[in-house]
C-alpha cells in the first residue's frame, strides 16, 4: 500500500487525531502519545526513510490475517487452544539446527528431512503464532492510530477478545510441561510470556479508546489477560534472574503503566528486584551480569522500554540510572572491527550495527554522540527510528576502536594501530546460568574475520549445549587433569599500552582448586604472543591442556608421527573428533588456512528474538574477505610435549573446525605461543621465530624485527 501525502490531507488526519483523543477520553500513552503520532506522521512527510518505514508498517497491517494463516496453516486468525512450549526444543537432535514448519503440521530437520511430530514440537508451534499474533496486533493498532481506519482497530480488538477467551482456559506449564514455579500458561516460561504481554498491553493501550471494545470486553481484556498475565509472570524468578527478570518487570511496568496499577508500577520500578536494584547490581562498567553480548542486548530491550513507558509518567530512568546508558557504551570498547561481538558466554557473535534500534531510542532520549557510532552504519529502516528515533541525525566521524582493559567485568582488548589484528580476552565473573567455564579465554580477529573462535552455543534442548558449550576444553584456554574449570572470576595483573604494541596479563582466579593460572598476551602489529603459566597448587603433579580453535583447514608443519587416539568420555572431550596423537621435545608449528567467509547472520542469543518492532531489514550488507588467509602458530619447545590434533563442534561454523591441544604435566607447565597472519602464499614462512631467553624474557625476531618481551615485573617491549 503507498501512503500519498498532501498538505490538506495530512491538516485533516492531525485534526482528526486530536478529536479522536478528545472525543474518547483513551489517548494512547504507554509508548506513545497523541502528539507523538502527529509529529511522527509530520516526520513521514518529510523524510522518505519515516515514509518508507509507515508505509511496511500499514503493509503488515494489511496482511493480517492472511499472511498469519497462510504461514500457520489456519484459517481463522485465532490464537492457539493451548499454551505454547520452548523454542530450544525446536531443533534437530544431532546439528542444532532449527527445525522447519510446513504446514499445517510438519516439523521438518533440514538436515535430514525427518518430521517431528507430536509434542513438544507441536506445542513450539503454537508459541510462534502467540509470537506472530502478539506482533500483528501491535502493527494492527499502530496503523489504526496513523490512519484512522477503523477496520485495523477491528482486527486488533479481534485478537485482544480472542485472547480474553482462551487465556484463562490455558493449563499453567513449565518447559518439561509441568506446574513448576517459573512456568507460565500462552507460554512455557514467564520469560516468553512477558515479552507477548508487553506488546498485548501496548495493543490494548492504542485501541481502548477506539470504540471497538464494549465495557465488557474491556473488563475482560484487563482482568483475565493483562492482569492475569502479570500475576502469573511476578509469581516466579523471586531472586536474581538477569535479563529474566528485567523482561518479568518491563512487563509489570507495562500493564502497571496500562492500567494506572501504581502497585505493578512500584514492583516493576523501586521493588526489591526491579529496575534500579538492576542497574545497580546487575551492571559493571556498562557489561551485563550474564557475560553474553545476546544477553545483554536481550536485557537492554525491556529495559529500554521501561524506561520509555516511565518517561511518559515523567520518570527520568536515563538521567537516574546512569549504568542505563553505560550499557550501551560497553559494546563499543570490545567490538571486533566489522562490528560483530565475540561469542562469549551463551551468546551468538551479534552484529552491533544491527542493535541500531535500541540505539536510536537511547538517542533520543539521551542525545549521546556515542550512540551515533552504532546508528549511522544504518539506513533507518528499522520501525524504531520511525517510532521513537530524531527526525535528523548530526554527523559524526567514525569512532576509533583503541585497546582497552575492564578490570571489573574482566575484558581485555588488545588492537593493532596499524591494522586490525584484534584480540580480546575474558577473565572477569562467571555470568550466571549462562556463563561458560573458560577464564583467560580469547578471540583473534585478522584479515576481516575472526580466526581464534569462540564456539558460541546451541540450542538449551539438545545435549550438546550441556555437553560441549561451557567447557573449558572448547575454549582458547587451559584445561587442568582433563576437568572442566569451576565458576571463578580472574584478575588484571598488568595492562601496559607501548607506541606500537600493548600488553596484558591476568589470572584465573579459582578456576581450579589443584592449580593457578596465569596468561599473558602481547599484541603488535605483526604478531600476538601468548604466554602461559601453570603451577600446581597442591604439592601434586597434573596435566595441562593448552587448547586452540581456528576456523579452516589445520597442518602441523614439522614431521611429527601422528596416530589415533582415543579421548575421555566426559567434560567436552568426547566431541573431540578425527583426533590424532603425537609427541616431541622440540618446537610445536601448525598453520590454519581459513577460506573467505561470506556474510551472514547469527541469533543474538538462543532466547525467543522479540522486542516492539517487527519490521526488520535483512542482516546488513558486509564485503566478504577476499583472500584465504593463513595463520601461523608457533609453540615453544618442551620435553615431551604431547600433541593433539581433530575437529571441533562450534555454532559459528556449518562443520566442526580444527583444534590443536599441547599437553604438557609436572608440578608446572609453561606455553609461549607466537601467532602471526597473513594473506596466503604458498611456501612462505612467516618470517619470525620465537626463542626465550629466562622465564620472563622472550625474543621475536625475522625481517626488520628484534623484539625483546619482558615480562618479569612490568610488562614491557624493546625493538632493536
Amino acid at each position: 500500500m503507498r501512503i500519498r501525502f498532501s498538505y490538506r490531507s495530512v491538516c485533516l488526519l492531525l485534526f482528526s487525531l486530536y478529536a479522536f483523543g478528545n472525543l474518547y477520553g483513551q489517548a494512547p500513552s504507554l509508548f506513545l502519545s497523541e502528539a507523538d503520532f502527529v509529529t511522527r506522521l509530520q516526520i513521514a512527510q518529510r523524510q522518505p526513510w519515516a515514509k518508507r518505514s509507515l508505509e511496511a508498517l500499514v503493509k503488515e497491517a494489511d496482511d493480517f490475517p492472511r499472511a498469519y494463516d497462510q504461514r500457520f496453516g489456519v484459517n481463522d486468525g485465532a490464537a492457539p487452544l493451548e499454551g505454547g512450549q520452548w523454542l530450544h526444543w525446536y531443533a534437530c537432535p544431532e546439528s542444532g539446527r532449527a527445525l522447519q514448519f510446513r504446514p499445517p503440521d510438519q516439523n521438518i530437520c533440514p538436515d535430514t528431512g525427518r518430521n517431528f511430530s507430536g509434542y513438544p514440537y507441536d506445542h513450539v508451534v503454537y508459541q510462534m503464532r502467540n509470537d506472530a499474533l502478539a506482533e500483528a496486533a501491535v502493527a494492527l493498532a499502530l496503523a489504526y492510530r496513523f490512519t484512522h481506519k477503523d477496520d485495523y482497530a477491528q482486527k486488533a480488538a479481534r485478537i485482544l477478545t480472542d485472547y480474553a477467551r482462551v487465556y484463562p482456559t490455558y493449563a499453567l506449564h513449565d518447559i518439561n510441561g509441568k506446574t513448576g514455579p517459573n512456568g507460565a500458561k500462552a507460554y512455557a516460561q514467564t520469560l516468553d510470556e512477558s515479552l507477548w504481554l508487553i506488546k498485548i498491553a501496548w495493543t490494548y493501550d492504542l485501541i481502548r479508546g477506539a470504540n471497538v471494545l464494549s465495557s465488557s470486553e474491556k473488563h475482560a481484556i484487563e482482568n483475565d489477560v493483562l492482569r492475569a498475565s502479570a500475576a502469573i509472570v511476578l509469581k516466579a524468578h523471586k531472586e536474581p534472574t538477569y535479563n529474566i527478570q528485567s523482561w518479568i518487570n518491563g512487563a509489570a511496568a507495562a500493564v502497571g503503566f496500562t492500567l494506572n496499577d501504581r502497585t505493578l508500577i512500584k514492583e516493576a520500578i523501586d521493588g526489591p528486584i526491579g529496575f534500579r536494584y538492576q542497574m545497580h547490581r546487575f551492571v559493571t562498567e556498562g557489561f551485563w551480569a550474564e557475560g553474553a553480548w545476546g544477553y545483554q542486548f536481550y536485557a537492554m530491550r525491556p529495559l529500554t522500554m521501561t524506561a520509555q513507558m516511565a518517561a511518559h509518567k515523567g520518570i527520568n530512568l536515563w538521567k537516574e540510572e546512569p549504568n542505563l546508558v553505560a550499557l550501551f557504551h560497553s559494546p563499543l570498547g570490545v567490538m571486533l572491527p566489522n562490528g560483530r561481538l565475540p561469542a562469549f558466554n551463551d551468546s551468538g557473535s551479534p552484529d552491533l550495527y544491527e542493535q541500531d534500534y535500541l540505539y536510536e531510542v537511547a538517542y533520543a532520549a539521551t542525545s549521546d554522540a556515542a550512540m551515533l557510532n552504532v546508528i549511522e552504519h544504518g539506513a533507518r529502516s528499522d520501525r524504531e527510528a520511525f517510532l521513537f528515533g530524531v527526525e535528523t541525525l548530526p554527523r559524526t566521524g567514525a569512532a576509533k576502536l583503541v585497546s582497552t582493559v575492564f578490570r571489573e567485568a574482566g575484558y581485555a582488548a588488545l588492537r593493532s594501530r596499524d591494522n586490525d589484528l584484534t584480540v580480546i580476552m575474558k577473565f572477569g565473573p562467571h555470568g550466571g546460568a549462562h556463563g561458560h567455564y573458560d577464564k583467560l579465554n580469547f578471540v583473534l580477529y585478522s584479515h576481516g574475520q575472526t580466526l581464534a573462535i569462540d564456539p558460541g552455543t546451541h540450542p538449551y534442548g539438545i545435549p550438546i549445549h550441556r555437553e560441549w558449550d561451557s567447557m573449558s576444553i572448547a575454549h582458547n584456554t587451559i584445561s587442568v587433569d582433563q576437568q572442566r574449570q569451576s565458576a571463578a572470576t580472574g584478575k588484571v595483573l598488568d595492562w601496559q599500552v607501548g607506541d606500537d604494541w600493548v600488553a596484558v596479563r591476568a589470572d584465573a582466579g579459582a578456576a581450579y582448586a589443584t592449580a593457578n593460572l596465569e596468561r599473558t598476551v602481547l599484541l603488535t602489529s605483526k604478531y600476538v604472543l601468548i604466554a602461559d603459566d601453570c603451577q600446581s597448587s597442591d604439592g601434586e603433579s597434573h596435566t595441562f591442556d593448552w587448547a586452540y580453535h581456528n576456523t579452516g583447514v589445520e597442518s602441523l608443519a614439522q614431521s611429527l608421527t601422528m596416530t589415533p587416539f582415543q579421548l575421555p568420555g566426559t567434560n567436552g572431550y568426547q566431541h573431540l573428533s578425527e583426533t590424532l596423537h603425537g609427541q616431541t621435545s622440540g618446537a610445536i608449528t601448525t598453520h590454519f588456512i581459513s577460506t573467505p567467509q561470506a556474510p551472514h547472520s547469527e541469533s543474538e542469543s538462543n532466547s525467543t528474538p522479540a522486542t516492539y518492532y517487527s519490521s526488520k531489514p535483512s542482516f546488513r550488507d558486509q564485503t566478504a574477505p577476499r583472500e584465504k588467509v593463513e595463520l601461523h602458530l608457533q609453540m615453544l619447545p618442551s620435553v615431551n610435549s604431547e600433541v593433539i590434533t581433530g575437529r571441533a563442534p562450534s555454532r559459528s561454523s556449518a562443520s566442526p573446525i580444527p583444534f590443536l591441544i599441547v599437553r604438557r604435566s609436572g608440578m608446572s607447565a609453561s606455553f609461549g605461543a607466537l601467532i602471526t597472519v597473513n594473506e596466503e602464499k604458498k611456501g612462505v614462512s612467516p618470517g619470525l621465530t620465537l626463542e626465550q631467553n629466562n622465564s620472563n624474557e622472550f625474543l621475536i625476531r625475522g625481517s626488520g624485527v628484534i623484539d625483546t618481551f619482558f615480562r618479569g615485573g612490568r610488562l614491557s617491549l624493546k625493538h632493536r
